[in-house]
């Protein structure tokens, strides 16, 4: 039998917990208290198995107000408080409680040194929302693979933890360099493939305005149907092989825009290289048992681009010529066949004139797909 420290001996830590499974907590605490962790942190933690590995990556239990974070990075305490919210951290009223990490503050450096630079605040801050709320999937996927290769079966909570930590302290060093080149390669190839427009020229605009674009949509037939039968690690699994998919059939200048769900979008300023993507993911889809058929809807006009999504007629037109395709069909709107229609290496069927909902008037639909395929 373990021993257990006195002062922790009523603690909730242990609630619910017996025999062995008491023991390796009471191990495992034990070993906290001697690395100098407060035992007040220690039981109101939600996962006391993880703490070593998360003081590695900056909570060291140290905290600081939205005051003294102001102080630190320089910016006014209003503004101060709209970079925290922007960054997804709990809002706060009073601005002297101390009720973040201080790793957490330090994080906001940078957006200060960004607004000390002369970007508007406004964009910068929807810029710090976007990269925020982007890594926060990415930040889950990487707990999941870094549990995936600690948790063994049979281990204790003291070894769960002690591999955590050094698997953590392997990984921490790396990910701030790869988040940073895969941040100036997307860069890189933002600027390379969206040219400024005549008007942002002329104008001297401090937002880049409307494009023409080509944009899709694609999604798996029956999604919603399949969530009723299907265990709920069958439907992430689907929704992950169409991104997974998606992202393998693509090259720039198309662009990837977002997952939703069971649906992906796609815009490009070039509509053959759209028009061309969206067929081979379709083919793709048809090939790969574990999805069920794509219907693609098209669309070509002028649209915008704003944190990390596009808006405008063609975005709307898209979506719901999607809604309109038939299973394993490509479905363009007329805007989109007229700015490619004499390209000899696909063959456009004339499907009707739908009213679409929210679309004014009806539009003309095809069914486009390669030349010589069924």
């Amino acid at each position: 039998m373990v021993s257990v420290d006195p002062r922790i001996e009523n603690s909730s830590l242990f609630d619910g917990l017996s025999g062995t499974r008491r023991d390796e907590r009471i191990e495992l605490v034990d070993w906290l208290l001697s690395r100098g962790y407060p035992f007040e942190e220690i039981e109101s933690t939600v996962s006391p198995v993880l703490m070593a590995s998360r003081r590695v990556i900056g909570d060291d239990g140290d905290r600081v107000s939205t005051r003294e974070i102001a102080a630190n990075t320089g910016l006014d305490l209003a503004l101060q408080e709209r970079v925290l919210r922007a960054l997804g951290l709990h809002h706060v009223q009073d601005p002297d409680e101390k009720a973040y990490l201080r790793a957490d503050g330090e994080a906001t450096f940078h957006t200060a040194q960004f607004v000390r630079m002369g970007f508007d605040t406004d964009e910068l801050l929807r810029i710090a929302r976007v990269l925020a709320e982007g890594l926060t999937p990415v930040a889950e996927m990487m707990r999941n693979a870094a549990l995936s290769m600690v948790m063994k079966p049979g281990l204790t909570e003291l070894e769960i933890a002690q591999r955590s930590e050094r698997m953590m302290e392997a990984a921490a060093p790396v990910l701030g360099p790869m988040i940073t080149d895969l941040l100036m390669l997307k860069l890189r190839n933002v600027m390379q493939t969206e040219a400024v427009t005549e008007a942002e020229r002329a104008e001297g605009a401090a937002r880049p305005g409307a494009r023409e674009v080509a944009v899709a949509f694609a999604d798996l037939v029956d999604f919603t149907g399949l969530g009723e039968v299907l265990p709920p690690e069958d439907i992430e699994d689907m929704a992950l092989r169409l991104s997974d998919t998606a992202r393998e059939v693509i090259d720039p200048p198309v662009r990837l825009v977002k997952t939703i769900g069971d649906a992906v979008m796609m815009v490009c300023p070039e509509p053959l290289a759209l028009l061309n993507a969206m067929l081979d993911l379709a083919d793709a889809a048809e090939a790969d048992p574990g999805l069920p058929r794509l219907r693609t809807g098209m669309a070509w006009g002028s649209a915008m681009g704003r944190s990390g999504d596009w808006f405008g007629a063609p975005v709307n037109l898209a979506s719901r010529v999607t809604a309109a395709a038939r299973p394993g069909r490509v479905l363009a709107a007329e805007s989109l066949k007229d700015v490619i229609d004499d390209e000899v290496n696909f063959e456009w069927k004339f499907v009707g004139a739908r009213k679409l909902k929210g679309i004014t008037g009806e539009t003309k639909l095809y069914r486009v797909k390669r030349a010589g395929t069924r």
